[in-house]
């Protein structure tokens, strides 16, 4: 049971400001490094990769970056989205340090995002 005066009951969970605009910004700033890279999977297929979340740490020197996938008929592995990003790490690190406007370039970590209701569908898209 809580008291009246518990600290939890003050307490809000939200992200600063500043983490805000910094996660925005490496968000934007990875979404041009990745549209002009060639993504391909171990069979040859290329696909997209989009950038879903960036989360940080609290001094925001790592940043975990949260991708999709997106192909015409989706049945692209996680494993080989991964696989293919970590071959252009160091010229997607590269560009991003020369890009960002920041003090700090924080370091990068690339997860998959396991929702797959959410996955994009080529059909679903409207030209």
């Amino acid at each position: 049971m809580r008291r009246k005066h518990d600290l939890q009951l003050y307490k809000t969970f939200s992200k600063k400001p500043r983490a805000l605009k910094v996660a925005e910004l490496i968000k934007r700033t990875l979404a041009e490094i990745l549209i002009s890279q060639n993504f391909t999977d171990h069979n040859g297929k290329n696909f997209i990769v989009f950038i879903k979340n960036v989360e940080l740490s609290k001094d925001t020197k790592i940043a975990t970056v949260f991708l999709k996938s997106f192909s015409n008929k989706n049945n692209i592995n996680e494993e080989s989205i991964i696989d293919s990003v970590e071959k252009n790490l160091l010229r997607i690190k590269k560009e991003f340090s020369r890009k960002i406007e920041l003090r700090y370039t924080p370091k990068l970590r690339f997860r998959m995002d396991f929702k797959p209701e959410e996955r994009i569908d080529s059909k679903e898209i409207n030209y």
